[in-house]
């Protein structure tokens, strides 16, 4: 493929003198940057792309992108998942999941009696859309939830925080499941004791994204993530994650630079028996959700789906100031036609009935005391 051809030539290697680890670190690493601009050159010249999926992520480390994988990448990722969804925390592919999620095109809308029933009996899923969510929708999950009782409940960490917090408050009767998988966000301390301790069983945390799939997930001894080492090969640069996926030959990406942190990687084994390396201390992806006066609660990946298809929007930024009722979305985009600003006054206008958004258009972003840039958070 072109990009890496050029890529090789321009440190003046070729692939056959890759011959270990240390030859490997000398590739440049591939950001998000390379892959917007790069769509057609990192793909395998020839291939057939009617057989390829086209996917995106709206950014939820603020760059939003597209991407091609192929048939061979999704049969791996699909086993990562079931085994990291289910084997890894105690249940198998049959028993019934409920999941708080946000991505439109993975769980759609609504609630209704007929979407539950198809969603339970066909796919084995009780699901929410928590990028939607009210205080009457979340009473009739709940009541759908004791009655089914599933066996696993998976989702976005801060959803799952949320939840528990609405349950303990109310002193809500609630089902207990085997296990509680976090997802997508950064899971703190208080956040998976509060969730452990309204529903009655252990949380494991699961770390992936659309780009490469699942990369790491925590085992029962929770003391770091395991990598799935069959699928990826995780280094550190400093602190900064950079994956290697190993299966999607449609679109490689090598030495991709993630966007999250982690403190290190620990080789050293692990009490629970598996031999596979370990991220410990995952940073990053920490998103707010936004209560707006009406009662609306906006999860904070709601804008990475947002962005999803949006070609111009390079990174953004969105910011609620409470005390003012403000929501102010800072972007940073390209030359395109495409007006992304009106779009999202659209979307809060019609979706949530909210028209106080204000739309700037900047590369210049707000850091935080650390220097660490957060892309969805609430001031009061």
């Amino acid at each position: 493929m072109p990009y890496y051809r050029n890529l090789f030539n321009s440190i003046g290697a070729t692939p056959d003198e890759i011959k270990n680890f240390e030859d490997f670190s000398r590739v440049p690493v591939l950001t998000k940057s390379d892959i917007q601009n790069s769509l057609e050159t990192l793909t395998t010249t020839g291939i057939d792309r009617q057989r390829l999926s086209l996917n995106s992520t709206g950014g939820s480390t603020g760059m939003p992108l597209n991407f091609y994988q192929d048939v061979n990448y999704k049969h791996w990722s699909d086993a990562a998942r079931i085994r990291a969804w289910r084997h890894v925390v105690g249940a198998d592919e049959n028993d019934l999941e409920a999941v708080l999620w946000g991505a439109t095109k993975d769980i759609g809308q609504g609630l209704s009696f007929r979407k539950v029933l198809y969603s339970v009996l066909r796919e084995g899923l009780l699901p929410l859309n928590t990028f939607d969510l009210d205080d009457s929708l979340l009473k009739k999950y709940l009541s759908y939830f004791n009655i089914i009782k599933p066996k696993i409940l998976r989702g976005y960490a801060s959803s799952l925080y949320y939840v528990a917090l609405y349950v303990e408050k109310r002193a809500l009767p609630i089902h207990r499941p085997k296990s509680i998988i976090s997802s997508t966000e950064v899971l703190h301390a208080r956040m998976r004791e509060t969730i452990e301790r309204v529903f009655g069983c252990p949380v494991f945390d699961s770390y992936g994204c659309r780009e490469v799939s699942q990369i790491a997930t925590e085992c029962e001894a929770h003391n770091g993530l395991h990598v799935v080492f069959e699928n990826q090969y995780v280094e550190l640069d400093g602190q900064d994650i950079i994956v290697t996926n190993l299966h999607n030959y449609a679109m490689p990406f090598i030495r991709y630079k993630v966007g999250d942190l982690a403190s290190s990687l620990d080789t050293s084994p692990c009490k629970c028996g598996r031999v596979s390396p370990r991220i410990v201390s995952l940073i990053g992806r920490d998103n707010d959700n936004i209560e707006l006066p009406s009662g609306k609660v906006i999860n904070g990946e709601f804008f990475e789906f947002l962005f999803f298809g949006l070609s111009s929007v390079i990174q953004y930024q969105v910011v609620y100031h409470k005390a003012i009722d403000r929501l102010r979305v800072k972007l940073h985009v390209s030359g395109s036609t495409e007006n992304a600003g009106e779009i999202v006054q659209k979307t809060m206008r019609e979706k949530f009935d909210y028209e106080n958004v204000d739309v700037l258009y900047s590369d210049q972003f707000d850091m935080t005391p650390s220097g660490k840039l957060r892309f969805v958070y609430q001031v009061d």
